[in-house]
């Protein structure tokens, strides 16, 4: 079974004038996924890469933030199915078709096993077909069990916000969370001349958000955040996250292009609140649906970025 673009425009479309992202929780042509290892940019000459035909593309002087996707997905047990819901699989294919990335690196704990066992569909439909998602890498990762500053890493959240920050600061690119849906390309923040591209939340203190981020490999954003969130880190659910990456950001926006900080209403007006949900899903009778702009040949209007 393949995915139809169709049904996928159909929600994507209907969602165009949100913003760069949509933050909900909620076409794929290829067969075979690479299983590689991505080596640190000290040893690239003894990279050790299991696939048939792409080598993973690693640039760690980049002009400006690679065109690269990183998710990470973290398993508590991996002996469990490396499995994907509906809205995540939509997460990467949207990745995929706004961004047209060089890479989508998906960082994973997942033995080969597991990972064969997905490929084959054992794992459910929406998994065989994030598999089929072009030029998608599933990288190796050793998940940390303890923070720099001694504590316990228990929580898999908390897990994978260090893996994606260590992912980042090798090797630049976008990160994402699952229930981040792109929407746009990001290449005009991307080649916008800073070096890190962040964004402010939704709440009354406003602080910058680690669900999605940008940066050029080893930028003062993703160092200082890198080193600081060890520090920073308390079992707490986001002092090492948002709360460590706040004090960075707003600590080096004086200092162009170190960082540039998004506006919430810019970068993801809507939000992860019930409130927020509702307001997107819910019936909207004054917006004319973009199924009654359906060709007679079944094709959607598409969304015109030069219009904007």
């Amino acid at each position: 079974m393949r995915l139809s673009n169709t049904v996928l425009v159909q929600v994507l479309s209907s969602c165009l004038s949100t913003g760069l992202f949509l933050w909900l929780c909620l076409s794929l042509v290829y067969d075979y996924v690479p299983y590689a290892r991505i080596p640190s940019s000290k040893a690239v000459e003894n990279q050790e890469v299991f696939h048939d035909q792409q080598q993973p593309i690693i640039n760690t002087t980049p002009e400006h933030s690679p065109n690269t996707a990183h998710y990470v997905f973290i398993l508590a047990n991996v002996s469990a199915d490396f499995s994907f819901a509906f809205s995540e699989v939509l997460s990467v294919y949207a990745a995929s078709r706004y961004w047209q990335p060089e890479a989508i690196y998906l960082h994973t704990n997942a033995p080969a096993e597991a990972l064969e066992s997905a490929r084959s569909g054992a794992a459910g439909k929406w998994t065989r077909l994030l598999f089929q998602v072009p030029r998608l890498h599933i990288i190796a990762v050793t998940v940390p069990t303890h923070a720099a500053n001694g504590k316990e890493i228990n929580l898999i959240e908390h897990k994978s916000d260090f893996v994606r920050v260590q992912a980042l600061r090798d090797y630049g690119g976008v990160y994402p969370d699952f229930d981040v849906h792109p929407l746009r390309d990001v290449r005009v923040l991307r080649e916008s001349g800073f070096h890190a591209v962040a964004e402010r939340q939704q709440g009354e203190n406003g602080e910058v958000n680690s669900g999605v981020f940008m940066n050029k490999p080893h930028s003062s954003m993703i160092e200082l955040w890198s080193e600081g969130m060890h520090s920073a880190f308390t079992g707490d659910w986001s002092t090492h996250s948002n709360g460590a990456l706040t004090v960075v950001c707003e600590r080096l926006v004086a200092s162009p292009p170190d960082v540039l900080i998004m506006e919430r209403n810019a970068f993801a007006p809507g939000s992860w609140m019930r409130d927020d949900t509702i307001r997107l899903l819910e019936v909207h009778d004054d917006e004319t649906s973009s199924l009654d702009m359906m060709t007679p040949d079944g094709h959607l209007p598409e969304y015109n970025e030069e219009r904007t």
